[in-house]
């Protein structure tokens, strides 16, 4: 009897782990807020939004592309939502040639330094937050859940292969997806 009441102990706690270490790339079964290895900073999550962007051959913008916002194109663009949310990204290519959208993982190590064993100390967004390059003039929507671990800086940039040697199109300006 005692033997098996420590098999299950040990069982119960390596599901812990996976559980925690699973947990940067979105929500968790508690409620989205991060559990044991990334508890929410401001008590707020799971806030549905809708958010807008528009890419050019010079970089990324928020707004609808009927906003009349295009001078803003190429400028530092921080798009901030709540951590473990739902999002609905709408992309909007107004370039001349394929751009896309991709956020790159970051360190939660900023805002979680005493991370517990077993917590991973990167965070990603999940891969259907991705929109592969798009041609000129088209638009894509998808919709994802935020990573859990907030007070963080994603960065983002275009997955389109010709972008890389844009500043303002490869993450290197500064653009990123701040969550709260």
């Amino acid at each position: 009897m005692q033997l098996h009441r420590l098999s299950f102990l040990a069982l119960a706690g390596s599901v812990l782990l996976v559980h925690c270490s699973s947990s940067s790339s979105g929500g968790d079964s508690a409620g989205g807020d991060g559990g044991d290895c990334y508890p929410d900073n401001d008590g707020v999550n799971n806030v549905p939004q809708p958010v807008d962007l528009v890419v050019d051959d010079t970089g990324f913008y928020a707004g609808s592309p009927d906003s009349g916002a295009d001078t803003d194109a190429g400028m530092k663009t921080v798009i901030t939502t709540q951590n473990s949310s739902t999002v609905t990204l709408t992309l909007t290519n107004k370039g001349t040639k394929e751009h896309g959208f991709t956020v790159e993982c970051t360190s939660v190590l900023p805002a979680y330094p005493n991370l517990p064993a077993g917590c991973s100390s990167m965070a990603c967004f999940p891969s259907d937050s991705t929109i592969a390059p798009l041609a000129p003039g088209a638009s894509k929507t998808v919709t994802f859940q935020t990573p859990a671990p907030d007070n963080l800086n994603y960065p983002f940039k275009s997955n389109a292969p010709g972008d890389a040697d844009s500043p303002a199109l490869n993450g290197s300006d500064g653009t990123a997806w701040s969550l709260m």
